[in-house]
């Protein structure tokens, strides 16, 4: 009767090379989160498109133009246009179309993004058509148009371009290259990693198993780190160095770590499901 029931017992079946297998596992999720970040990054901080998107929101634009209007006003009271003289230097629209063509240039990595030539002849011609009609005033404006066009060229090199703008390229540049060989070699390897982890499991359903584990940690772990970033200080702590503009970067720098929140989540969803529809087709096989 003993040897009769051994005989009907099942042998349990168990994974083959276990310790291998997580191994594997571990190094699959390694290339899962610098993958998925480095494609999070990709649409967002390397994406032209997401910046123009997020630069030319309504309230950005008003936000900038204000800043922009403010600092260049007081340049230009400093070299000789008459305190009298209240207009806006810049329109909503210059801005747009100037912050438009320094974001492509930036991304074109052009040394020199930001076209000071424009705006000055922008700034010129808001000058001179509020030009009043005071005869007195209209020589003085015509004088102060003319004398404060190289100063203001020269702050807008000097005090955006040169300590901002270009550093942003050449950063740009190194960013772009370091964040696209890591993506695709993390791709590439991972691919190559579940094709060894099929060869070593034998088994679909292991194979799902680890994928899905993999995709889970690598998405937590995103998850956490785009949460310490946001409520940490440190978006705060960077805009700082923007001096006025420091909201539109703490804006730009939150709708960057929204979408990364929402690609993680995916990413921690998708892995949690396909874990658990392996363990569940492990137990009905």
């Amino acid at each position: 009767m003993t040897n009769m029931s051994r005989l009907d017992q099942t042998p349990k079946t168990t994974r083959p090379n276990k310790g291998l297998s997580r191994f594997l596992t571990f190094l699959i999720f390694c290339c899962a989160f610098f993958g998925i970040g480095g494609i999070i990054l990709n649409q967002t901080v390397l994406k032209e498109s997401f910046t123009q998107e997020q630069l030319n929101q309504p309230k950005t634009l008003k936000l900038v133009t204000n800043e922009f209007n403010t600092v260049l006003l007081d340049a230009a009271q400093k070299n000789g246009l008459p305190q009298s003289v209240q207009v806006q230097l810049l329109s909503t629209a210059d801005v747009k179309t100037d912050m438009n063509k320094t974001v492509k240039n930036i991304y074109a990595f052009k040394d020199r993004p930001l076209d000071s030539d424009q705006m000055v002849e922008q700034m010129a011609g808001n000058l001179t058509a509020a030009i009043p009609s005071n005869p007195i005033e209209q020589a003085l404006v015509k004088t102060a148009v003319a004398a404060v066009q190289p100063p203001l060229k020269t702050y807008l090199n000097d005090q955006i371009q040169t300590p901002y703008l270009a550093p942003m390229v050449s950063e740009l540049a190194i960013m772009t290259s370091v964040v696209n060989i890591g993506m695709w070699i993390a791709i590439i390897m991972g691919i190559v990693l579940l094709i060894v982890q099929y060869a070593v499991s034998g088994k679909f359903r292991y194979l799902f198993g680890s994928l899905g584990a993999a995709l889970a940690w690598s998405g937590l772990f995103l998850l956490l780190g785009t949460e310490t970033a946001k409520f940490s200080g440190l978006i705060e702590e960077v805009a700082q160095r923007a001096g006025e503009f420091n909201t539109v970067i703490i804006n730009y720098a939150t709708s960057v770590l929204d979408y990364a929140w929402q690609i993680s989540l995916i990413t921690l969803i998708s892995g949690v499901v396909l874990w658990i529809l392996a363990k569940i087709f492990q137990k009905v096989r």
